[in-house]
């Protein structure tokens, strides 16, 4: 059965409902019939779907400038596709369009100008298999491993007796969601003008990272205390503003299809 699903309103069509319904059925049955490799190609169907359908919500409030929504829904997306990798072919993950979301997801992510986050510290009495139930200790585990399929259902660790001990504020978390900024006082210009030019969540783009030169008139709405725009960490003051030219980070979006003339433009940031 060839499925529809490039928007947001295909995510949401009765045919869509019925697959994930089927494909969730079929896994039930094939697990108590014991038809182990039924029950885990089912779970792969059914996650490559879901993570899908997360990835055009995610692109969709890029669209709508709902940025941390999106945010958010990427690092779901992250989370999904890490499991699926671990239990599907190369095959799978291209003809199923993961490696192409995974691709996307990771370049998204780079052009927020998020890069302060809080990451809760836990004392976690012990824990256990989610398929087995058995307490997981150095020298004792079971048989499954954390992360793959057994009999369509995901290895987990579960935890138990947790203790939250403390907040420590951090630029490379391990949970992406716990942002500590004000989305109203940052530029997602980066984001906008991106999106902008696509279409839709699965049109291919890419881009690339380079440095451009500036006069140093361009920069006359930077006070010499703030932090200078070649990126160096010193202050503008302290760093490029005697130059007479200032040298920039810049991106280049390279898209699968010919653009506007008038889209073409370089947007200067200051």
């Amino acid at each position: 059965m060839e499925i529809k699903l490039v928007t947001v309103d295909d995510t949401k069509s009765e045919q869509i409902k019925r697959a994930i319904e089927l494909l969730k059925s079929e896994k039930q049955a094939a697990a108590r019939n014991g038809n182990e490799d039924k029950a885990n190609q089912c779970w792969r169907e059914l996650e490559g779907l879901e993570l899908n359908i997360l990835f055009i919500q995610a692109f969709n409030n890029l669209k709508s400038k709902c940025y941390r929504q999106a945010w958010i829904e990427f690092e779901q997306c992250e989370i999904k596709y890490l499991f699926i990798s671990k239990n599907s072919t190369q095959e799978f993950l291209n003809t199923s369009r993961l490696n192409f979301i995974q691709d996307k997801v990771v370049k998204f992510q780079s052009l927020y100008p998020y890069c302060l986050f809080c990451s809760p510290e836990f004392k976690v009495g012990y824990y256990s298999c989610s398929i087995c139930g058995h307490k997981v200790r150095p020298r004792s585990r079971c048989e499954h491993k954390k992360g793959m399929l057994y009999n369509g259902e995901l290895c987990l660790h579960e935890v138990h007796e947790m203790e939250m001990l403390g907040i420590s504020l951090v630029t490379k978390p391990v949970q992406k969601y716990s942002v500590m900024h004000d989305d109203s006082t940052l530029d997602f210009t980066l984001i906008e003008s991106l999106v902008s030019n696509l279409d839709d969540a699965f049109e291919d783009w890419n881009l690339s990272r380079t440095k451009m030169k500036f006069p140093i008139e361009r920069f006359s709405r930077v006070s010499k205390d703030h932090m200078c725009p070649c990126k160096s960490g010193e202050t503008f003051g302290a760093c490029c503003i005697d130059k007479n030219e200032v040298e920039i980070p810049h991106i280049d979006f390279i898209f699968s299809k010919p653009l506007p003339s008038d889209a073409e433009t370089i947007t200067f940031p200051y």
